[in-house]
């Protein structure tokens, strides 16, 4: 997900398309995803799903970015599944409702541990 914001922030169109399911891109092209009109201000990881071993994942983050005097925020709940060995981006969820966690469940934050022993 950094890597994706980085290139959102230089204008990396080709590291863009390269880091989306194919399925899922559509019309976008790596020279409309090279425009950097926004200027982007900050990453926030929310949380993290999916490891080494896993075929699907989520990241959860907020993006500040700056309009005029103003500064706003995208928060979404991507995915990411496995694609030829590495992990691409398929879509995602704006302003998404807060994640349930039960006790027993891995904990959102990517360490690995049960929640109730890390951030529960």
């Amino acid at each position: 997900m950094r890597s994706r914001y980085s290139a959102f922030v230089l204008g990396l169109g080709e590291y863009l398309v390269h880091s989306w399911h194919p399925d899922y891109l559509g019309p976008l092209t790596a020279e409309a995803l090279s425009q950097t009109d926004t200027n982007w201000d900050g990453l926030e990881i929310i949380a993290a799903q999916g490891g080494p071993t896993d075929e699907a994942g989520m990241v959860e983050f907020k993006a500040w970015f700056v309009e005029g005097d103003e500064r706003h925020c995208l928060h979404e709940r991507s995915r990411f599944v496995r694609h030829q060995g590495r992990w691409v981006y398929t879509d995602g969820e704006q302003d998404p409702a807060p994640l349930r966690v039960g006790r027993n469940d891995p904990c959102p934050c990517g360490s690995g541990k049960k929640f109730k022993k890390c951030c529960g």
